[in-house]
């Protein structure tokens, strides 16, 4: 009775050391990303104008409350650099709250304001049943990529051949030009940016091999670095946005492929012939804007919001 009680114990503190672990693991990987872009705290991580915004909030007025995706955490950051108080409290102003979680404050009314990709199905839903709809304001162009080993010969592959990899057509890398390995599809959490970003790529009528094991459900770097080394192996493919892989997570293991032959670059995501090229957004609550968040949207699509859109590394409308 007593060995068990013993056995029982220590698999108790077990257990309690991996939840730990793993709490201490998703804080840390927030605070790579978010920590460096704390507007005033870390200013040489955001771009800046050329000269003075025209548009400035003072700590008098009602500064509206932004929140976004990790990939834009520089744009949105940047944005509230320019027109808000430098003596604002600006957690206050400034969440971090990723995809799914900015979608939700926005709904729930905490956040005025979200950048992001567009919404997912579930998240068009829940809105719905909480009676309210989304105003949608493209303020930019990003490339949807996808990504695998950099030792894969592997360069380019067309859509189809995608579609046919994520339905379990293709399931080695010999019919598309590889070595003879079986594929690794990795996907990303349900309703995260670049997960509704792929489902829509893939289209209505497209049946995904279940994930089981092949889902991946930490932050986006954890896509990047499955595929940068699945297992000591190369043969994973993955996805995610051009500018978070270039500029927040920079991976020598990781390559951007192709698509129809054509490169993710910034020239061909200005020139619309990258084909998996759209735009993502400054999302609000139709109805409930206040005059400054109205205010804020029209100078984010003025020359200098479009200005810094394009330093961050984006690709502006105009």
């Amino acid at each position: 009775m007593k060995k068990f009680f013993l056995k029982i114990c220590l698999a108790a503190s077990i257990l309690m050391l991996v939840s730990c672990i793993s709490t201490v693991q998703t804080v840390e990987q927030k605070e790579i990303y978010s920590g460096h872009y704390i507007p005033f705290k870390h200013s040489e991580n955001l771009a800046h104008l050329d000269s003075e915004s025209t548009l400035k909030f003072t700590n008098d007025d009602n500064i509206p409350v932004m929140d976004g995706a990790t990939a834009l955490f520089p744009i949105y950051c940047s944005f509230a650099e320019a027109v808000y108080p430098a003596d604002c409290k600006i957690n206050d102003f400034v969440h971090f709250e990723k995809t799914t979680g900015a979608y939700k404050r926005l709904i729930s009314g905490e956040d005025d304001i979200i950048f992001v990709a567009e919404p997912s199905k579930e998240q068009l839903e829940m809105a719905k049943e909480k009676g309210v709809e989304f105003n949608m304001y493209p303020i930019g162009y990003e490339a949807f990529v996808f990504i695998v080993n950099a030792k894969n010969p592997v360069d380019n592959l067309t859509l189809q051949q995608i579609k046919d990899i994520y339905s379990g057509k293709i399931k080695n890398w010999k019919k598309v030009g590889g070595k003879w390995q079986t594929i690794k599809p990795f996907q990303r959490a349900k309703n995260s940016g670049s997960q509704t970003a792929f489902v829509k790529i893939m289209g209505k009528d497209f049946d995904l091999i279940p994930p089981k094991t092949h889902k991946v459900m930490t932050l986006m770097d954890g896509m990047v670095n499955v595929v940068s080394d699945y297992e000591n192996h190369n043969n994973a493919i993955g996805y995610t946005f051009r500018y978070f892989l270039e500029s927040m997570n920079k991976s020598v293991d990781v390559k951007m492929l192709k698509i129809n032959g054509v490169e993710p670059s910034v020239e061909n995501i200005k020139n619309k012939t990258y084909p998996l090229t759209d735009n993502f957004y400054a999302i609000t609550i139709k109805g409930k804007e206040s005059e400054n968040t109205k205010k804020l949207i029209e100078w984010i699509l003025s020359d200098e919001g479009q200005e810094l859109v394009e330093k961050v590394g984006y690709v502006p409308l105009k």
